[in-house]
């Protein structure tokens, strides 16, 4: 079987376009779309315990701060060392859309600049073609920046300004690349297993260091992407499976991350909703079809063969909003 990332044959370091509080219940969708064409709805259900309504008093403070971690479906190109976000520009560097793989905003860069009703700070230590751990999954090149990697940059950068546990949501994004680059392996259910332990050691890392407030997406369907849509539909149905145990294997993981640390809040976010809502009415966004690709980010639903466009980008942005209306939304 192929390696994929999410990244692909573009990237350069990051995916660069142009280049070859009080204890609460855990919160979280599962919503599952009623078509798809292979669809890897999640097994594992939490079901939501949210009351919250309107923000409180804390989250109405004059700024709130979006901390995520991620691969090239989350990247921007930000570089703690540099300037910082702002309000001219809350995604900080290198310029408000950042260096996605959309032709434009990605789904963090909508949420902190479209979605938002009061002044998000974004700080995305993102890295295109990221693992979690490149040592169980290897990425595309030594130089890519793990999950791991990533929540030691942003402990060493400690970002400034006044970010508390009340007023910070971490966000995360993983998992495309350690699925994409293992799903085909013999050992790939004792692989995820371990995967697990070294993503939740991360995550509780973050709340070691003052998280609280955490969300987590879940992997969509990649195995609709031009890119496997190609190889034909043993090798869909095969990655179908994987994203599916992956995807379960975290939920139940987030569960017991909650049930373990006092005063966590944590959100999942499934984004195989959004992801087939466009695939299976790619014309109702504007798109000839599910699988063509166009640079432009707009006309199709793919940015490249295994990239989604802003029009997804847009509709998992308005599915966390939705999700978070009235604590962070």
């Amino acid at each position: 079987m192929p390696r994929v990332h999410a990244c692909s044959s573009f990237c350069l370091g990051q995916c660069l376009p142009g280049a070859a509080t009080s204890t609460s219940s855990l919160k979280t969708t599962t919503s599952v779309p009623t078509t798809s064409k292979t669809s890897t709805t999640l097994t594992t259900k939490v079901s939501s315990t949210s009351t919250s309504t309107t923000k409180s008093p804390t989250s109405t403070a004059a700024v709130e701060y979006f901390i995520t971690f991620g691969d090239s479906y989350s990247q921007t190109g930000f570089d703690p060392t540099l300037t910082q976000p702002a309000a001219g520009n809350p995604l900080g560097n290198p310029n408000l859309q950042g260096y996605t793989t959309t032709g434009g905003f990605n789904w963090i860069g909508y949420l902190v600049e479209s979605y938002n009703n009061t002044l998000m700070l974004s700080y995305n230590f993102a890295y295109g073609g990221a693992t979690t751990n490149a040592s169980l999954v290897a990425p595309f090149a030594s130089t890519v920046l793990s999950f791991i990697d990533q929540v030691d940059q942003f402990v060493k950068y400690n970002p400034s300004g006044p970010w508390s546990s009340s007023n910070t949501l971490f966000g995360i994004w993983m998992g495309v690349n350690d699925v994409g680059n293992s799903y085909y392996l013999p050992n790939y259910t004792t692989l995820l297993g371990q995967i697990m332990d070294s993503y939740f050691a991360e995550i509780q890392r973050l709340y070691n260091v003052g998280g609280r407030n955490f969300l987590f997406l879940t992997v969509p369907p990649t195995q609709d992407s031009p890119l496997f849509v190609g190889q034909g539909t043993a090798v869909q149905a095969s990655l179908a499976t994987a994203i599916s145990q992956y995807n379960a294997a975290l939920v139940s993981r987030i569960a017991s991350f909650k049930a373990a640390n006092a005063g966590s809040n944590t959100w999942v976010y499934d984004t195989q909703t959004p992801f087939l809502n466009a695939i299976d009415n790619p014309t109702a966004y504007g798109a000839a079809d599910a699988t063509c690709i166009n640079a432009d980010g707009v006309s199709c639903l793919w940015w490249n063969d295994y990239h989604p466009s802003q029009i997804v980008h847009k509709l998992v942005a308005q599915g966390v909003a939705s999700l978070l209306k009235g604590v962070f939304w």
